[in-house]
């Protein structure tokens, strides 16, 4: 059955995948990216929901995009993502909807955080840029927490031990974008 983003685990197959085409151990692969082997398997049957921190390592790990990992088809020589085909797909604190096309060196991804989730923590290589296109969210990088609300925008390397959560009731929703690798 071919991977498409009706199936709710379609995502946890294609790690799966990735793994097993490079000859990866869920050992192996969880040294890559600082997860255990129990987590991993969870990740891969679906029984666990990954934070976008972690797809992203997952990502780096296999040497492609977010976008490739989570995306249902290849990009071309553009990619375009219309108002109404955006595909939103479950994350561990709530919806990303990647926006970005199958090049290196950046992902944009679409983040609905939900309110009184969790903030799974990230770090990874690259840096992120974070703007805030809707409610409120707490952003906690290393020891030091900002609060962002709509209109306003963060910077910052992702090697940091970073997470972020709505505040308030309602729903978050922000523009993440991010780089394979720092630049200073």
């Amino acid at each position: 059955m071919p991977d498409h983003p009706s199936d709710d685990n379609w995502i946890g197959r294609r790690i799966a995948s990735h793994r097993r085409e490079r000859g990866w151990t869920l050992a192996a692969l969880g040294n890559r990216v600082g997860l255990s082997t129990t987590q991993l398997s969870r990740i891969e049957s679906g029984s666990r929901q990954s934070s976008v921190g972690t797809l992203i390592e997952l990502a780096r790990a296999f040497e492609v995009t977010l976008s490739e990992l989570v995306a249902e088809e290849p990009t071309l020589a553009f990619h375009l993502v219309k108002a109404g085909e955006h595909r939103p797909h479950e994350s561990a604190n709530g919806s990303m909807t990647p926006l970005s096309g199958n090049y290196p060196g950046i992902d944009a991804v679409l983040l609905t955080i939900l309110p009184a989730s969790d903030a799974p923590v990230a770090h990874h290589a690259g840096e992120e840029w974070l703007y805030i296109l809707g409610g409120s969210v707490e952003v906690t990088i290393g020891n030091d927490t900002v609060r962002l609300h709509t209109g306003d925008a963060l910077h910052f390397p992702s090697l940091n031990t970073h997470s972020v959560r709505a505040l308030g009731d309602e729903s978050a929703r922000a523009l993440l974008v991010s780089t394979t690798s720092c630049t200073h």
